[in-house]
């Protein structure tokens, strides 16, 4: 890529040699990357691709706070309330349903997921313009711009209802402003898209690109899509063409660092430590308050903002003898909280995910993953909609028992009926 001129380095050399000199300088004008002069290879395809994974990354990180408008708006998880630092309130009141039009954490997921839905279109709108010899990969480009595109588009309708719909890069002034849609439209665009690129993405990648999207997670988002519609058929349909994949024996490893992007990973976003800029932080902004010596190392002692913690009502969900509960949820135990009388403390213990307390090797640097679909989800769908199609037949039992023996639980009661 060429020389991208920075605004802030501009200004300093304007400060220097005097404005009216830059401003007659012309020499670096062509250096611009804009989708007239980018967009023109399947190299600089690939590398728009990429950045739209990148996206991903920022908006599912755990400074992204998105994790607060899907967990805490859906009341599994709250927060622990400190007197003493009051910066997050807006991410509280996410967790009250009393969002203003002012609040910034939502104003920055929306941002960020049209930002992601620009990146796509900017590889849909232009990669007729770059000169393939290997169609297979063109095809796969699109897949994988269409599945993100379908993706951020779901999250969009699911959070707002109607939204604008824009499938082409903005050009000019007076495409710019584009009224909302109807969530019917909206639906039937993610659709079309996801079907689009199951039908152009691959099984599976080489190691070298493993996290890009597959087919089985373009299939797996048009069945849960579907299972959202209520159109139970065809959700049956798309799930049951989700194959090649497989539970893990232990549900505790899914969240080791080591088993990243394994047999039973269809679609998750890569983070990376060993990457300058790509690590994960969820267990900073995960653990209790003040625990961090305890639960994230001796170098951030008073680490941990105590957000994103397990309700009551969702530990309560747990069957006895799951071991899901233990891999998901441990304890952080110490008398100050009793002191300082953290609202979510239990007698002196406050809960939290124990899914990323890995501890880093470098202060504010893990190497956790975060899913967004995995073969338990396809599973559960599949049994939830083949009840819905056929009743309790012994099908949608078995797609179900699978996902409770792993976690140690014994098959559903048998002679159940559809309801129950």
């Amino acid at each position: 890529m060429k020389k991208i001129l920075i605004w802030g380095l501009a200004l300093t050399a304007c400060a220097a040699a005097g404005c009216n000199k830059f401003l007659q300088r012309q020499e670096n004008l062509t250096d611009f990357v804009s989708s007239t002069t980018f967009y023109k290879t399947p190299t600089q395809i690939d590398e728009a691709v990429a950045g739209v994974y990148s996206s991903l990354r920022s908006l599912y990180s755990a400074g992204g706070n998105f994790w607060g408008m899907l967990e805490m708006s859906a009341d599994n998880t709250t927060f622990e309330y400190n007197n003493q630092g009051r910066g997050s309130l807006e991410l509280e009141n996410m967790d009250y349903f009393m969002v203003t039009t002012d609040n910034n954490y939502l104003a920055s997921n929306w941002t960020s997921l049209y930002n992601i839905i620009s990146q796509c279109n900017g590889v849909l709108d232009n990669i007729d313009n770059a000169s393939y010899t290997d169609q297979t990969a063109k095809a796969e480009s699109v897949g994988q711009a269409e599945f993100v595109r379908a993706l951020a588009y779901f999250d969009l309708v699911r959070l707002w209802g109607s939204v604008p719909l824009v499938v082409h890069q903005v050009t000019t002034p007076s495409k710019a402003y584009t009224p909302q849609a109807s969530v019917d439209s909206i639906y039937a665009q993610i659709t079309t898209d996801a079907t689009d690129a199951a039908a152009k993405l691959p099984a599976s990648w080489p190691s070298a690109s493993v996290g890009r999207a597959t087919r089985g997670a373009a299939y797996t988002l048009l069945g849960e899509v579907y299972l959202t519609l209520k159109n139970f058929p065809a959700a049956v349909k798309a799930l049951q063409s989700v194959t090649g994949y497989s539970l893990l024996p232990d549900y505790a490893s899914l969240y080791n660092p080591a088993n990243k992007n394994s047999s039973e990973s269809i679609f998750e976003i890569q983070f990376n430590a060993a990457i300058q800029g790509q690590a994960s932080n969820y267990l900073y902004y995960f653990a209790p308050l003040y625990s961090g010596f305890a639960t994230i190392g001796s170098f951030d002692p008073n680490s941990g903002s105590g957000r994103n913690l397990p309700t009551r009502d969702l530990m309560a969900s747990y069957e006895k003898g799951d071991k899901r509960e233990n891999a998901s949820i441990t304890w952080f135990v110490d008398p100050l909280n009793v002191t300082n009388g953290y609202v979510e403390a239990q007698h002196d213990s406050v809960p939290y995910i124990n899914k990323y307390s890995t501890k880093p090797a470098v202060s504010n640097e893990q190497d956790n993953d975060f899913y967004i679909y995995r073969y338990a989800d396809v599973l559960l769908w599949l049994g939830e909609a083949t009840n819905e199609v056929d009743g309790p037949t012994s099908t949608a039992y078995g797609y179900i028992n699978q996902v409770r023996n792993r976690a140690g639980l014994p098959n559903l009661t048998a002679g159940l009926s559809q309801e129950a």
